[in-house]
């Protein structure tokens, strides 16, 4: 009895320390792992050095776990990186080559392991495109780990999360597909306003949108093209410079369409000063600005009691510096002809032109125009004028 309790307690010992040396081998796995990983994001920054060192690790931990998928993708990704910095082209393409086949192996033997996706997605993504085509690969990576964020995956954290939608976006972005770029921009700005990726995204959507509508899309009907350049030219106005070239471009097309519509041509000289606000030259600025505002004091002249091309004017005027252009006698003007037209025309004409709550905006902005150039009584009694409007609109 007393031997076989003494193998019992032999096999217990031996179990226990096989493992204790398994959980040693495990924890410096992980460690070695992580280590290469840090090494890669150093190595894709451009830091040679690094990317030789993770070459150099990523080697040693696959002659401990030669079976290890992860550790196989680490050192395809790693053998590929090390390509980069060669000075011989074929040897980066070679490189390249197999580190995308050692990945892809790996993959294989284990294509539900999310961290052996988020190393080829990476490794994807830092291809260049037109030599390896390799974005749509990355795309349907990312798309993957997006969609595990999603499913409450404890594998990727936020601030993974919000990488992946950055990447995402701009593989997209690289296809062509822009469309589906800001949908996945768009989430990752709602989601996360004030991400690391949030600066980034916002100037590559502005460039995105501007290399895209510079040129006006085919649109045969002349009233689709105006109504498309005139949400663009709304849109510039609440601070969206691409936009507002854009909106240049299309109304300029419009006018040539239509050049004998006094309103059209208003619409492209408003728009053609809105570009000049956004110009970080100050001879462009006040170029452009007198050029448009040329245009809409010509249709004016044609067509004096046209309330759609008077707040035309006047909006523009109010969104001119006033110390370069000195124009808010003008807005206030404009805005208090607008007004006044406003509150003596039938209910049928004034709700096609500006809404009630329009209305406000436009008294609220003549205010101001008021407390520009030191009129406060009138700005205080207009003040009273627009709590009494918002009351009304309240109670409806």
């Amino acid at each position: 009895m007393r031997t076989d309790r003494a193998g019992d307690l032999l096999r217990v010992d031996s179990a226990a320390a096989n493992s204790e040396e398994t959980l040693e081998a495990m924890a410096k796995r992980t460690a070695l792992i992580e280590e290469v990983l840090r090494l890669l994001e150093l190595g894709e920054a451009g830091d040679r050095a690094a990317a030789e060192k993770a070459h150099e690790l990523a080697t040693e931990v696959r002659s401990l776990f030669p079976e290890d998928p992860l550790v196989e993708a680490l050192y395809g990704s790693s053998y590929s990186l090390i390509g980069r910095y060669a000075s011989d082209g074929s040897a980066m393409f070679a490189h390249a080559i197999e580190g995308i086949e050692i990945i892809e192996n790996a993959v294989r033997r284990d294509p539900e392991n999310i961290e052996l996706r988020k190393i080829r997605a990476q490794h994807s993504y830092r291809l260049p495109e037109a030599f390896f085509h390799r974005t749509a690969a990355a795309i349907t990576d990312f798309e993957y780990l997006a969609a595990q964020f999603r499913a409450c995956s404890s594998d990727i954290d936020s601030g993974e999360y919000q990488k992946i939608l950055y990447q995402l976006g701009d593989c997209y972005r690289r296809l062509g597909m822009t469309a589906d770029a800001r949908e996945i921009w768009d989430e990752l700005l709602n989601l996360h306003p004030d991400s690391p990726y949030a600066e980034v995204v916002r100037k590559q959507l502005n460039q995105s949108l501007s290399e895209q509508l510079l040129s006006p899309p085919e649109i045969e009907d002349i009233d689709d093209l105006l109504d498309w350049g005139l949400s663009l030219f709304n849109q510039g106005l609440k601070g969206d410079p691409a936009a507002a070239q854009a909106a240049k471009v299309c109304l300029e097309k419009v006018h040539q369409l239509r050049p004998k519509d006094p309103v059209i041509e208003a619409y492209y000289g408003s728009a053609l000063a809105l570009t000049g606000k956004y110009s970080p030259n100050s001879t462009d600025m006040f170029q452009s600005a007198v050029q448009g505002l040329a245009l809409v004091n010509s249709t004016l002249r044609r067509r004096p009691k046209n309330p759609e091309i008077r707040l035309l004017r006047g909006y523009l005027c109010y969104n001119l510096p006033d110390p370069l252009f000195d124009l808010t006698n003008r807005v206030i003007e404009d805005f208090q002809w607008v007004r006044e037209w406003y509150l003596t025309s039938s209910h049928r004409k004034r709700e096609k032109f500006l809404s009630p709550n329009q209305f406000v905006d436009l008294l609220v902005s003549l205010e101001t125009a008021y407390r520009r150039s030191g009129k406060d009584a009138e700005a205080d009694a207009l003040a009273l004028e627009i709590k009494a409007e918002r009351a009304r609109l309240a109670e409806n």
